[in-house]
């Protein structure tokens, strides 16, 4: 008889926190509060941003180096010359 209450016992214990779960979920529900979307758990990897926001990350990662390319020649709009350039000794 106590095997049998001590498994009892260990389900409902083990079971407790699953019931909370379903309860606050149902009432979160019903509220209208606590509500979860699917936008709340984007993917995202540091250094890169949202994950899976567009399907050709080639496609961005070109325009990001056009753009580099683009602000390098408004700073200094001449090609840098290769060799020694200048006086000398």
């Amino acid at each position: 008889m106590t095997t049998a209450l001590t498994y009892l016992l260990l389900m409902a214990v083990l079971l407790a926190p699953f019931g909370l779960i379903a309860a606050v979920a149902a009432l979160a529900h019903r509220d209208g509060h606590l509500r979860w979307r699917l936008n709340q758990f984007r993917l995202s990897a540091p250094m890169v941003g949202n994950l899976f926001e567009d399907s050709d990350a080639d496609l961005r990662r070109l325009s990001h180096d056009l753009d580099a390319v683009r602000t390098r020649f408004e700073r200094q709009p001449s090609w840098p010359q290769s060799g020694a350039v200048g006086e000398r000794r």
